[in-house]
């Protein structure tokens, strides 16, 4: 990673260099504003991939600029007035993630522009503290003493353009940081914010770092983009400004380097290709553009066909003795769980289940037509098994963890299955060992042929195995599955059988919910079945048998 890092930096350094050679004056000046747009578009593609997706990236880099430019005129040096505009755009971004936090995406997205909108009002109604009610200038610009009678002055104009190198640096540094380090945490939080918890992971923590970072990068891109053009403007916090950043992310799969360079590329054309070929609207070249990244955006995510053919696991069940188990630490938990009654908010009944209790290493089976409420009961348990009192749970006298398999989906859909099984490895494990478990997994699932995809690409059959190997290497002491065999083929389907078999057998105790009647005999030592309330009123149960 670190000859990449190199490699990349001497591109960045040519490309500021060679720059300034085939552009006029002019057009390096309207460059260096399209230029600032890298920061906030790096930015909002952290955001999204962490699934918090924004509408602010642009005011943080106006936060960071108007914070930069007001130290800079009361004297403070350019460096450090830079560098608390960075700040300033972090720590914006975190408090919007910790205010934010509860809130889904819908909402978390229009909350941030809410606190874009609240951000330019702002702006306009301190005339006095900025200078200007249009913009806050004059900003005294970057410089470099070279000596005892001559500076470097960082304008638009010149010899090496200052904000294509740090454009370059910002994408370079935000898409490592998204492949690397956190960056797989941070696309599985974003993936499903209820199976990155049963990882063990934090979702807040995480989507507080990603905002926070992305918040930085903006900040520092707005700050220096305010001192190169001697200006700031209240244009950052405008809604044209805030759609480009998020649009550009989308459009580029959330990949922060090909994000910064769309956004990039989009200020360019609205500000110097579409005026330069003569375009004077309506609407205006900036809206134009925006309008086709907008078209460009919505083609890419449009369906784009079938999923790989999927394949049963290479050589078809294998014996349970044979599944990598002993590294996993399973004790089991005896579970003990009271009567348990759903209802809607309605007040309509649900579901209905008798007490029942599972010994350490048991299966017992929730079976039912479809709609009798199973996977209603099994998200009540793991409620109930995780936080209240109405379930009496014993691991040798400790406290049991349980984990929910659920019935959509598999793995972290914006992660490769190696970083899933590695992410749900790492809970309670040291690093080191999390790699080589998860190739173990990956191997007996039969999964090595798509372990770098990721997760969403799987057709439904892999992904489900996928998911059988997370939940099992997140160390549960109580396994909660909602039908784990379905849309798997019939080698895939005995290879789960005989995986939850000889999990079972290593002391796990599990809960099952499925339709497959052969399963549930090979599996479970009682069961648990369930009526529909609409054909019989209420639901019947049936006590463990």
């Amino acid at each position: 990673m670190i000859n990449r890092v190199i490699v990349l930096g001497a591109v960045c350094v040519v490309a500021a260099l060679v720059y300034p050679i085939f552009a006029s004056g002019p057009q390096l000046d309207q460059a260096a504003t399209a230029l600032a747009l890298a920061g906030p578009a790096a930015a909002a593609a952290l955001s999204a991939a962490v699934g918090r997706p924004t509408l602010a990236a642009a005011a943080l880099a106006g936060a960071g600029a108007y914070t930069s430019g007001l130290l800079a005129r009361q004297g403070v040096p350019v460096v450090l007035s830079v560098l608390c505009g960075g700040g300033a755009g972090a720590t914006a971004a975190a408090l919007v993630a910790l205010v934010c936090w509860r809130l889904e995406a819908p909402a978390f997205l229009v909350a941030s522009l809410l606190a874009a909108l609240g951000g330019g009002a702002l702006v306009q109604a301190l005339p006095a503290a900025t200078g200007a009610e249009a913009g806050l200038g004059p900003i005294p610009p970057i410089e470099v003493a070279l000596g005892t009678t001559k500076n470097a002055v960082a304008t638009p104009v010149g010899d090496f353009h200052v904000l294509l190198a740090v454009a370059a640096v910002v994408a370079v540094v935000a898409g490592l940081g998204l492949l690397h380090g956190p960056g797989p945490v941070w696309r599985a939080i974003g993936s499903d914010r209820e199976r990155a918890t049963a990882s063990g992971i934090r979702p807040l923590v995480g989507e507080i770092g990603a905002l926070a970072l992305g918040g930085l990068m903006a900040g520092l891109c707005g700050a220096l983009a305010a001192h190169v053009s001697r200006v700031a403007s209240p244009s950052a916090f405008g809604i044209d400004a805030a759609a480009l950043p998020l649009l550009a992310a989308l459009a580029a799969g959330r990949q922060p380097i090909a994000a910064a360079g769309i956004a990039v590329a989009t200020g360019l054309v609205g500000q110097v290709v579409l005026p330069a070929a003569g375009w004077h609207g309506p609407p205006d070249a900036g809206s134009l553009a925006l309008g086709l990244l907008a078209v460009a955006t919505v083609a890419t995510l449009l369906p784009t066909g079938a999923a790989r053919d999927d394949r049963p696991v290479p050589g078809g069940p294998s014996p349970d003795d044979e599944w990598p188990l002993a590294a996993l630490g399973i004790r089991g938990a005896s579970v003990e769980v009271l009567p348990i009654t759903v209802r809607s908010r309605e007040g309509a009944l649900l579901v209905a289940a008798p007490s029942f209790s599972v010994a350490a290493g048991q299966v017992l089976a929730i079976v039912g037509p479809n709609g009798s409420g199973k996977s209603t009961l099994l998200r009540r348990l793991a409620t109930i098994l995780g936080r209240e009192r109405d379930a009496s749970i014993s691991v040798d006298g400790g406290n049991a963890r349980c984990v929910l398999m659920p019935q959509e989906g598999g793995g972290f859909g914006f992660c490769t299955v190696r970083e899933t099984l590695v992410i749900a490895g790492s809970h309670q494990r040291a690093a080191s060992s999390s790699g080589p478990l998860a190739d173990a997994w990956i191997d007996r699932l039969g999964l090595r042929d798509v372990a770098g995809a990721y997760c969403a690409e799987l057709p439904a059959g892999r992904r489900r195995l996928a998911e059988l190997g997370r939940v099992l290497l997140s160390a549960p002491s109580v396994l909660l599955c909602d039908e784990p065999l379905a849309g798997l083929d019939d080698g895939s389907r005995a290879a789960a059988v005989s995986c939850l078999r000889a999990a079972s057998r290593a002391g796990l105790t599990i809960l099952i919910a499925e339709h497959d009647r052969e399963a549930v005999a090979a599996l479970a030592g009682s069961v648990v079945t369930l009526e529909r309330a609409d054909l019989v009123g209420e639901p019947l149960t049936s006590p463990a048998t």
